[in-house]
């Protein structure tokens, strides 16, 4: 860069030199404001997940999902609880238990071995049908209806009664946890 503003070369090279300055300033400045704005949006940011099995939009963000992620989850984890057969329950509870807080993880688990044991011994097969989910995002809790027939053999062992669950859930970076999950007895 070349000025010819003033007759001296050293004034010149002094206007020269300041205009570099300047320059050097701005583009400062500018990744200062830069990085700003771009650490602001790190904590803005949403994941938007829509595999082939969702027919909804499901966000997380944070500590935080839309309903359509917890419905998700709740089904997915009374899928794993109440339909078994003796040969798949063990296989079930395990992919269940990934699904645990750490918090409830042991009272949970030995609950599951319980029932474990007596679906092994009693050779029972089990079926849910859930017809409404209800979700309360404030209490952190999932309640779920449906009916529930089990089999020993080829005999039925209960016809369908109407249950009802509730399960409390917590989301910790992203990923859904139970930790809570309780049968609530129908009047």
């Amino acid at each position: 860069m070349k000025l010819d503003l003033f007759l001296q070369k050293t004034s010149n090279l002094y206007a020269e030199n300041r205009l570099l300055k300047f320059v050097v300033l701005v583009f400062g400045i500018a990744v200062i404001v830069n990085s700003i704005f771009s650490y602001k949006a790190l904590h803005y940011q949403k994941i938007v997940i829509l595999p082939p099995v969702v027919d909804r939009r499901v966000v997380i963000s944070g500590n935080d999902a839309n309903e359509d992620y917890v419905k998700l989850f709740a089904r997915y984890s009374m899928g794993l609880l109440e339909n078994y057969t003796p040969i798949s329950v063990r296989a079930q509870f395990d992919e269940l238990l990934k699904l645990v807080a750490p918090s409830f993880y042991p009272s949970f688990e030995s609950t599951l071995a319980d029932l474990e044991a007596t679906v092994k011994t009693l050779m029972i097969t089990s079926a849910f049908y859930p017809f409404r989910i209800t979700l309360n995002k404030k209490d952190k809790t999932i309640t779920i209806s449906g009916t529930k027939k089990q089999f020993t053999g080829s005999s039925i062992v209960d016809r369908g009664q109407s249950k009802t669950y509730k399960i409390g859930y917590i989301i910790s970076n992203g990923r859904f946890f139970i930790n809570d999950f309780k049968e609530i007895e129908t009047k």
